[in-house]
């Protein structure tokens, strides 16, 4: 009697024993080693009087193969990842800087204050000192699957949004730190696994801090700490600082937090946890829209919240773009 044969019959007295029983019984019977896959293919080729000659099948073996591939493509894929929670750069200046927070601008969309979204854009790009982070919604980028309606409050589509932000982000390259994800950016993500930030990250050579996370800032002699984000939860309509203080309280203490998100630009200076900070949420350029208006008449509000650093003292002066231009020129002139 071949092992075949012994198996099969045992698979019929016994049907309740395990592929390995038998593998077990056969080794004790037979002379020659049969090994566990053997035994294991050729029963599940047999199903009652039929025998399948070319039947498709896999082994333990293949699975292992399988998940050992896996393994190495996650790590090659976080090779072409550029998404970070945490980053370090230097300044080389001996000069006072300014860090703006510019974001919401909603290209395609209607209700934008596009002559002011290019005024700041040519100020933030001409001004020697001013860097900028972004802090999200660069694009309207409504969907049909996205808030139904919506997309009808587009002047256009989201692939023509993008042409417009990308030829932004190009124009103001040089300067730009940082990009964070906002809400309308990550629908790409949800919608088609398209990550549209990390593609804007490239063209501006820029830090890709995903939905947002810690900026380490050494300049001169002193290192600045940033917290950054587009939104963070316990947003409060009467406290405007609540997120920023919380997420200090919960991540710990940073220089600046900063946020965006409400369309409604502020910044405040307070003291918490032993130290002053700065708190600031930057404005949109979406001054009208539907939801804001359905909600409680609400209209969206520009402004480029900014922070004034030095290199020789731990200095912070948080103004709006404009004025801070006007500070920022008047001290990298006479050097204080």
């Amino acid at each position: 009697m071949h092992w075949h044969e012994r198996a099969i019959q045992l698979r019929k007295e016994h049907p309740k024993m395990t592929n390995m029983e038998i593998t077990e019984v056969l080794n004790r019977e037979f002379p020659e080693a049969i090994g566990y896959e053997a035994v294991k293919r050729f029963l599940t080729r047999q199903k009652g009087r039929i025998t399948f000659e070319d039947k498709k099948e896999y082994t333990t073996d293949d699975i292992d193969e399988y998940a050992k591939k896996v393994h190495e493509l996650q790590k090659v894929m976080a090779k072409l990842n550029t998404k970070q929670v945490k980053a370090t750069f230097t300044i080389n200046d001996d000069k006072p800087v300014a860090i703006a927070h510019w974001g919401d601008w909603h290209e395609g969309g209607l209700g934008v204050d596009y002559d002011r979204l290019e005024e700041d854009t040519e100020t933030i790009i001409n001004t020697d000192g001013l860097y900028w982070i972004g802090m999200g919604d660069y694009k309207d980028n409504y969907q049909a699957n996205i808030h139904p309606g919506a997309q009808y409050e587009q002047i256009i589509q989201p692939g023509m949004q993008d042409l417009l932000v990308k030829r932004r982000m190009e124009r103001a390259a040089d300067n730009c730190i940082a990009l964070v994800r906002g809400c309308h950016d990550d629908w790409d993500k949800k919608t088609g696994d398209k990550d549209f930030v990390s593609a804007m990250c490239e063209i501006t050579n820029a830090i890709n801090l995903w939905h947002g996370g810690d900026l380490y800032i050494k300049f001169g002699q002193c290192e600045y700490h940033w917290k950054v984000r587009h939104k963070y939860k316990y947003e409060s309509t009467l406290n405007l600082e609540n997120a920023m203080r919380r997420i200090m309280e919960m991540q710990g203490a940073c220089d600046v937090a900063a946020s965006a998100h409400l369309h409604n630009p502020y910044f405040m200076e307070r003291h918490l946890m032993g130290e002053f900070r700065i708190m600031l949420r930057s404005g949109s350029y979406k001054v009208w829209d539907e939801y804001a208006q359905k909600l409680a008449g609400l209209k969206g509000k520009p402004g480029v919240p900014c922070v004034i650093i030095f290199p020789d003292k731990r200095q912070m002066i948080p103004l709006m773009l404009d004025k801070a231009v006007e500070v920022l020129k008047t001290l990298r002139e006479t050097g204080r």
